[in-house]
């Protein structure tokens, strides 16, 4: 079935972007997303004179938008922070790199978006601890006893993927720690979208956490400790991931309804030409990372998928072509900008992946734009930035350049028109606990949703018709009541639900 996506407007058409008709005679603005990862491994906003250069040269090259790592490993990279400052030396003394790049980035012109990017679960890679004794990983790592340790344990028992530490986002604590971070840098600055990096398990061996595997065991009445490639340990652990997204959306657009909610997502290997594929596909299979069905459910504005694939080898020109396929035709009324992994590539080789995703599906569907990665590293032959920039808004033998003119950021109808609107809520029983993995059921008329609870007795639901529901959990009581719901639309209705 095809279905409809947000592309690219014609002049003197009636736009599903604009709030009517276009005025005759007027040219609507092109509207196309266009940004570059900006990586805190390397420099580009640790100064005000980097941050002055970055937005020279996004401004240059006709981009529109930035998606800056300000939180790099359980650290901060801007100064109203609920984590510690980070170690890094190259970030200078005092400076508030977030708020200084918005307050750039917003007064000057052309206007550039800034997506605070967020990196979820890992918390530190290095052998060394942090030298605060606030941070995450001294408090929750691995001298942590009982439910205060918080990190993601292998099948086998280790603790470190790589370099890496990680949070398990099935060990409530820590799922609610990390959401905690987006929800503030949203209520402490005025971003215009908050990135998520690296939420999802490392590999299917990851997720044993203790709390993590109590729980699993709890609810499936399972004694044992499931094997890695257990289908049903899976499914339990995509529901994890799902989780946090979920809370994140729900809690960000409740504070700030425009605020775009976005994520970068895995892309590996040969790209799914069916569901049954995407269902084997690694993102799903693999790291447990259902950015699907996050999209069909209506939890994320914006994916990016790393399409991380070198156009000089034949095989991997093929995942591209597949994916940013699967991408345009799968994007449920909400938006994907394809992630092209410009550092693994030749200039002309990221001119032509960019080009292929500025071009239809065979189902007429568009992407909204491309997400390139990296600022710091733009192709894979030691040529310049400048090179690459001016690149992008050159012609080549191969036609017109790929930012031929200014572009504005596509709209996001579902927030500039909404006409759906959406639930969270809370269940605590009668001791104060919250009941976790409990099934509530909320109804409008014949229409019947199955919300499940989290770890901490959250639950949510978007793309909700406005008007009265009735909410009711599936636990047995005489005296558990129905409750009475409305739901507005273009808000988050917040509600709680006590248990007797």
């Amino acid at each position: 079935m095809k279905r409809w996506v947000a592309g690219l407007t014609m002049p003197g058409v009636l736009s599903l972007f604009a709030g009517g008709p276009v005025p005759v005679g007027a040219v609507e603005p092109k509207r196309e997303f266009r940004a570059f990862w900006v990586d805190a491994f390397h420099d580009g906003f640790k100064s005000p004179e980097q941050v002055d250069q970055l937005l020279r040269d996004v401004r240059r090259s006709q981009a529109n938008a930035v998606m800056v790592q300000v939180r790099r490993r359980g650290d901060a990279y801007f100064n109203k922070a609920l984590e510690p400052r980070t170690e890094d030396p190259a970030l200078q003394a005092d400076f508030d790199a977030l708020d200084y790049l918005l307050k750039q980035a917003h007064s000057g012109t052309p206007r550039i978006e800034v997506h605070a990017w967020l990196t979820t679960l890992p918390i530190w890679n290095s052998a060394t601890p942090p030298q605060s004794p606030d941070h995450v990983f001294n408090r929750h790592g691995p001298g942590a006893k009982g439910r205060d340790y918080w990190l993601m344990d292998s099948y086998d028992g280790e603790n470190r993927s790589g370099a890496n530490y990680l949070l398990d986002p099935g060990h409530p604590d820590a799922l609610d720690y990390t959401v905690d971070q987006y929800i503030h840098v949203a209520k402490q600055y005025p971003v215009d979208g908050i990135h998520l990096d690296l939420v999802r398990y490392m590999g299917e061996e990851w997720g044993y956490n203790p709390v993590s595997l109590e729980r699993y065991q709890k609810q499936t009445g399972l004694e044992e400790k499931p094997h890695p490639e257990d289908a049903r340990w899976k499914e339990w652990r995509r529901k994890q991931v799902d989780h946090l997204l979920r809370k994140v959306y729900l809690k960000s657009i409740a504070i700030r309804p425009d605020l775009k909610v976005s994520a970068a997502v895995i892309a590996w290997g040969k790209g799914p030409q069916t569901l049954a594929e995407y269902k084997q596909s690694a993102p799903y299979n693999q790291v447990m990372q259902n950015w699907d069905g996050w999209l069909s459910e209506g939890i994320l504005d914006l994916v990016l998928p790393m399409n991380y694939d070198r156009e000089h080898e034949e095989e991997q020109r093929e995942w591209y072509h597949l994916w940013v396929d699967w991408e345009k035709d799968h994007q449920y009324n909400r938006q994907i900008a394809a992630g092209p992994g410009i550092y693994l590539n030749s200039i002309s080789g990221s001119l032509s992946q960019i080009s292929r995703a500025q071009t239809p599906s065979a189902a007429g569907n568009h992407l909204v734009g491309v997400s390139l990665y990296s600022y710091a590293e733009t192709n894979k032959d030691e040529a310049s930035r400048e090179e690459f920039l001016t690149a992008l808004t050159k012609a080549t033998s191969h036609g017109k350049p790929v930012f031929a003119e200014p572009a504005l950021p596509p709209k996001m109808p579902w927030k500039t028109r909404p006409q759906k609107g959406a639930l969270m809520g809370q269940v605590l029983d009668s001791k104060g606990n919250s009941p976790d993995g409990l099934t509530l059921r909320l109804r409008q008329g014949k229409r019947i949703h199955t919300l499940l609870t989290d770890g901490n007795g959250f639950f949510g639901k978007t793309e909700l018709s406005p008007g009265l529901y009735i909410l009711k959990s599936d636990r047995l009581s005489s005296s558990n009541r129905l409750q009475t719901v409305r739901v507005t639309a273009g808000r988050v209705t917040e509600v709680k639900v006590q248990l007797k």
